[in-house]
């Protein structure tokens, strides 16, 4: 197998989905000029259209019905793939799966079809792409086309784009889901959502086995080739093995929690994120943008890529984007280093159910990649689950349910349930022994509440963990923004609003009991009315009124460890960031239970500065980057990097990046604590592990 993509680190892809002359005529594409910009940009993986959205190859393909892009009247794939081969650079073969507007046009029996018989269009403001169906003659059209580029060219990998299986119903589709399912494909807004989880299986496995029989064909030619799809870390988790490498788009806030995601989804699958969201070619942002972004994705352990738009009309390219890519890799380059052979430090696991996805979706859309992009509510709650984490400067990582196990769990100090809908028993048994042994679990809203058919449980089926009854979801204040409002009933002190006001949780709560083992130290004030067409009080949220007693967190003493359940959205609330206090109760709890993690940041700017921890089996790796070019359009200023404290000795520490510097360090008892120097955009610190002398 080609490994290049195992120490490739810098990728860049000209994105220019490209239409016939005259619109686009591409006539003066010059391989000298491109040699140039890949050296000004500093790349060592490049990424090249073999076939694009619209449907033309960039080479002359023998398979019938492709169409070369007629301002191309030679083999560009050849001459292009046999300089990245002389240079050294890993050749990336990008090939375009449902978006084929050609193949549309001309063979119109191969389009998605919406139930009316129609063709399925992405409709976004710039692009209009009709989409193809591989249940139909497209499918042999398309694996044909991926032959003959992996025998013509030898590609290190295969990229395959908008991968995933949309919603059809053509007569292929409807009979193969009608003779599985043993019923009609639903096809009405009522039915789709009713029968959800049969169709996304349904699509996911017609996913899987186009990839299995791609996979197949082209690796019989090539068995070294490696292949990945976009959008890796969203797929589930059986789709996701059956990859070489993973690659995904930013989906989540922004690079680095994106990043983070990506990186733990794919553990020992080398994860890409593509691209920098810097990138604007002809309205570009400043090199301090590219840097932030860029590093963001470096920082949290994926490997780093950009694609733009940087190709004219004509075939030349803009040369702006190579400088400031040049510029942003460079400094990648200089802390690779720093970047490989290391692990994620843990204290905090984020628990990622690929059976949790398609439970409470509002929708369905019959398009597969508008329906990963568009989020479902347990990736909403928990990327929530990652901002709490950072803002904390916790060290944190997902932990995707399949690869859970006691051995794993024994390694995290807490470990988070954000809407984490279906937990069926195998996971259930797992957290039971992680309480039991010792640990920390902190759940909320509906987690446990469904099974994997999106029926919903009388009860939890975790309640005895979580000290909790029979549980009623309450939606009928969804229209006043707020749900209710909280109440320390408790002798504990918490900490921002709880300590002086009564503040507001998400759209819906749960009813719920407090069992005998459990205490209640928070509850639920109702709203004084529930807004509609007759009742409203002022411009905003209606204000507190009844107090039901119902709890809104609960404490649960299970053998040797603890559980904290909140009967609200805690997690999407803080996703969401229109509520001001979820960042402090997360921070109160943590502390309540004396989480000492092996490390962690304090910082009096904990929403400027982002850090990421990492280990080696000698070293602890720290780096952190500040947002403030991200907000301030590339302006930066020093910003100091916080204290740093170790709940173990160590034997040195210095920062090696912008610079290399000996940090002091100073012991109280078994920790360090060490002052972090000022920085402006990034910096990585290195501590020995081992005694200090």
């Amino acid at each position: 197998m080609s490994k290049k993509y195992t120490s490739t680190k810098r990728c860049y892809l000209i994105d220019h989905h490209s239409p016939q002359p005259p619109d686009i005529l591409l006539d003066h594409l010059d391989i000298n000029e491109y040699e140039s910009f890949f050296d000004t940009a500093n790349i060592d993986s490049l990424m090249v259209y073999c076939k694009d959205h619209w449907g033309v190859s960039y080479y002359p393909s023998s398979v019938s019905g492709t169409q070369q892009h007629k301002g191309i009247k030679k083999d560009w794939i050849e001459e292009i793939s046999n300089l990245l081969k002389k240079k050294n650079i890993e050749f990336v073969a990008y090939y375009c799966i449902e978006y084929d507007e050609g193949a549309a046009r001309r063979f119109p029996q191969w389009r998605v079809k919406r139930p009316d018989g129609s063709g399925l269009i992405r409709d976004d403001e710039f692009a209009k792409w009709s989409l193809c169906c591989y249940q139909t003659g497209y499918r042999e059209y398309c694996l044909q086309q991926l032959e003959e580029i992996v025998s013509r060219y030898a590609p290190d990998s295969l990229f395959l784009d908008i991968f995933g299986a949309s919603l059809c119903y053509c007569d292929n589709c409807r009979n193969k889901f009608e003779a599985q399912y043993h019923y009609h494909l639903p096809d009405t807004d009522t039915e789709i959502l009713e029968h959800k989880t049969d169709i996304v299986q349904f699509l996911n496995n017609n996913a899987k086995e186009f990839l299995a029989e791609l996979k197949k064909r082209v690796k019989a030619i090539d068995p070294t080739l490696a292949i990945t799809i976009n959008f890796s870390c969203h797929y589930p988790q059986d789709i996701r093995d059956m990859l070489d490498y993973q690659f995904s788009e930013p989906l989540l806030k922004d690079n680095w929690f994106s990043s983070a995601y990506a990186r733990d989804t794919a553990i020992g699958h080398y994860p890409i994120l593509v691209p920098g969201e810097a990138s604007q070619v002809y309205n570009y942002s400043s090199v301090n943008e590219y840097v932030c972004d860029l590093s963001s994705i470096a920082a949290q352990g994926c490997r780093v890529g950009m694609y733009s738009g940087s190709q004219h009309i004509d075939g030349t390219l803009d040369f702006q984007e190579a400088r400031l890519l040049g510029s942003a890799f460079t400094e990648i380059e200089k802390m690779e280093p720093y970047l490989t052979n290391r692990t994620p430090v843990k204290c905090v696991g984020i628990i990622q159910s690929d059976l949790s996805m398609s439970i409470n979706i509002p929708s369905l859309h019959p398009d597969a990649i508008l329906r990963m992009k568009r989020h479902n509510p347990h990736q909403n709650a928990v990327l929530g689950a990652m901002q709490l984490c950072e803002r904390a400067k916790l060290p944190f990582m997902i932990l995707p349910e399949r690869t859970i196990t006691e051995e794993l769990l024994k390694q995290f100090n807490v470990l988070l349930l954000p809407e984490v809908f279906v937990i069926e028993e195998d996971l259930a048994e797992l957290l039971r022994n992680y309480v039991n042994n010792g640990g920390l679990l902190i759940s909320s809203g509906q987690s446990g509440l469904w099974n994997a058919d999106s029926i919903k449980l009388p009860a939890s089926s975790i309640a005895d963990l979580l000290g909790t009854g029979n549980a009623k979801i309450h939606t009928e204040y969804k229209a006043n923004r707020w749900s209710g409002y909280l109440k320390n009933v408790s002798n504990r002190n918490f900490s921002g609003l709880l300590s002086c006001t009564t503040p507001p949780i998400s759209e819906h709560f749960i009813e719920t009991t407090c069992a005998e083992s459990a205490e209640t130290l928070l509850t639920l004030i109702l709203p004084c009315v529930a807004c509609d067409a007759e009742h409203w009080v002022n411009w905003w949220s209606p204000p507190p009124g009844k107090e039901l007693g119902y709890p809104a967190l609960l404490h649960n003493t299970v053998g040797r460890g603890s559980c904290y359940y909140m009967a609200f959205d805690f997690f999407t609330m803080a996703s969401l960031e229109s509520f001001q206090h979820p960042h402090s109760l997360f921070s109160d709890l943590i502390a309540m239970e004396h989480v000492v993690p092996v490390l962690r940041n304090h910082t009096d700017t904990p929403d400027i500065i982002r850090t990421a921890y990492f280990e080696t089996e000698d070293s602890y790796i720290i780096h952190q980057i500040s947002m403030i070019p991200k907000s301030f359009h590339g302006d930066a200023f020093p910003i100091s990097g916080g204290t740093l404290e170790l709940n173990k000795r160590i034997s040195e520490a210095k920062l090696v990046y912008p610079e290399s510097i000996s940090l002091k360090v100073n012991e109280e008892s078994d920790k360090a604590f060490i002052k972090l120097p000022q920085f402006t955009i990034q910096q990585i610190i290195v501590c020995k592990k081992g005694t200090s002398s």
